[in-house]
C-alpha cells in the first residue's frame, strides 16, 4: 500500500538525517526547514508552513528551536510590522554542505537499483501524487471550513 510504503521512507528519513546530523544538534525536522531556508531568500512563517502542509504552531515550534540554537534570525518585516522574516545566520550556513550531503547520500541508497529512467519516473509521479494531495485537502479544508 503506498501509505505504508511512503511512511517507511519518510520514518527512515527522519531516523538517518537525525542520526547522522546528532553531532550538529540538528533534528531531521530543523534540517528539512534549514534546506528550505537555503532555497528561499527571507521566508516568513506562513509561507514556510504552507510548503511543507504544516500548522503554523508546529513551524514557529522549530523556527524558536534553531532560533535558540542561533541557526536563523526572525525579525519584524518593514512591509508588514506583523510579519516576521527568517533569515539564515553564518552558523546555519557552516552546516548546508553536511545537509546536503546527507540527503544526496540517502536519495542515492533509495535510488540504488533504479535506472535514471525509473527516478525519473518515480519523481515525476510522486511529485503529481504530492499534487493531487494539496489539492484535495484544500478543497476539503474549504468545504469543512463553510
Amino acid at each position: 500500500m503506498l501509505h505504508c510504503d511512503l511512511s517507511i521512507i519518510v520514518r527512515g528519513s527522519e531516523i538517518f538525517l537525525s542520526r547522522c546530523l546528532s553531532d550538529f544538534g540538528i533534528t531531521a525536522t530543523e534540517q528539512m526547514m534549514l534546506m528550505y531556508l537555503y532555497a528561499h531568500t527571507n521566508p516568513n512563517q506562513e509561507d514556510i508552513a504552507k510548503f511543507f502542509m504544516l500548522d503554523k504552531g508546529s513551524v514557529a515550534k522549530t523556527l524558536q528551536k534553531l532560533e535558540k540554537k542561533r541557526m536563523i534570525e526572525r525579525s519584524v518585516n518593514h512591509s508588514d510590522q506583523r510579519e516576521k522574516v527568517i533569515t539564515l545566520t553564518d552558523r546555519a550556513y557552516a552546516v548546508k554542505d553536511v545537509c546536503t550531503n546527507l540527503l544526496k547520500l540517502w536519495n542515492d541508497a533509495l535510488y540504488q537499483d533504479l535506472t535514471p529512467e525509473e527516478v525519473a519516473a518515480f519523481e515525476r509521479i510522486a511529485a503529481k501524487i504530492s499534487a493531487n494531495a494539496a489539492a484535495d485537502l484544500e478543497k476539503w479544508e474549504s468545504k469543512r471550513e463553510r
